[in-house]
């Protein structure tokens, strides 16, 4: 009787949880990670003793928060960001073994020089974004979200890879939530037949992140690939660019350090990861719930094309 009634709860809790797991509200939310967490493993931070990591939008929310979890490790940190003033507010700047680089990557000549200016990396985390309320072109091709998201983090890949300093390390990529409803698409970067809208420009960059990071495991195969979501994360970024979400939902959401935990998990155990995986919540997940946001091959290779060229 007492084995048929633990069998009955855990059944019931099971179900429970993947219901609240299919509401979102249930599971992007800081209740989501707190009830996730249950069955997390504690990392061993020095696993990290000896790296080089380099961390992009690392002055603040997120990467902030990842950069001083790292801190306590015997490693070095590099951390980039547009505004130095901001790095010097931050908790890092007191820190003996982080750095700073100023990088804006929308500046593709400023990303190729960085790239030249660092030594070999162990891991480099794309994690830099932002939703600028102001349409601003790029090059002529893209906005400042797609050029800075998705062309900025290829070309510091490519060029960290062209230059050695990329030999047998692990990428990953920080993408959003916010693009599962959405198909990745490449036809008006500039916005010349819609009106900008930053908040899907920023969903099709994240969503163009998950499908680069699937393809950059078949350019670069002696580097392992991963990407993930952080849930719905208390930042300034999304206080400042998505106000009306986050006044809706500022008693639920994550803090930083909860949205950086799966970034520093996949960092911790990449090697048994799957190579252009994505994740949340230490499990991978599937990125296209959706069937209709998945990309076709074609998509696919002009996404490849558009990066390369």
């Amino acid at each position: 009787m007492f084995i048929v009634n633990f069998e009955v709860k855990l059944y019931y809790k099971l179900m429970l949880n993947k219901l609240l797991d299919m509401s979102v509200y249930f599971s992007f939310d800081k209740t989501g990670f707190e009830r996730h967490q249950k069955s997390f493993n504690d990392i061993d931070v020095n696993l990290f003793n000896g790296k080089t990591i380099i961390i992009t939008g690392g002055t603040s929310g997120i990467g902030e928060a990842l950069a001083l979890r790292l801190s306590t490790a015997q490693c070095t940190i590099i951390v980039t960001g547009r505004n130095k003033e901001k790095y010097i507010k931050s908790s890092l700047s007191h820190l003996s073994n982080v750095k700073f680089f100023k990088l804006d990557l929308a500046n593709f000549e400023e990303v190729r020089n960085f790239s030249n200016n660092v030594e070999v990396v162990d891991f480099l985390i794309c994690n830099a974004g932002g939703m600028p309320n102001n349409l601003n072109i790029i090059k002529n091709k893209y906005d400042t979200i797609f050029a800075s998201q998705v062309v900025g983090h290829y070309i510091l890949i490519d060029s960290l890879y062209s230059m050695n300093k990329l030999n047998n390390s692990c990428v990953h990529i920080n993408s959003s939530g916010g693009m599962y409803l959405v198909k990745m698409n490449l036809t008006d970067l500039k916005w010349e037949h819609k009106t900008y809208d930053k908040v899907a420009s920023y969903a099709n960059a994240k969503r163009s992140q998950v499908i680069m990071c699937e393809e950059l495991v078949k350019l670069y195969p002696e580097i392992h690939f991963t990407c993930s979501h952080p849930g719905w994360v208390a930042t300034d970024a999304v206080k400042e660019s998505i106000p009306g979400f986050y006044n809706f939902t500022k008693n639920r959401l994550r803090t930083s350090d909860q949205g950086a935990d799966t970034i520093y998990w996949c960092m911790a155990h990449y090697s048994k990861l799957k190579n252009g995986g994505f994740y949340f919540d230490r499990k991978l997940r599937n990125p296209y719930i959706f069937p209709w946001t998945r990309p076709s091959a074609q998509d696919r290779k002009k996404l490849i094309e558009l990066l390369s060229n």
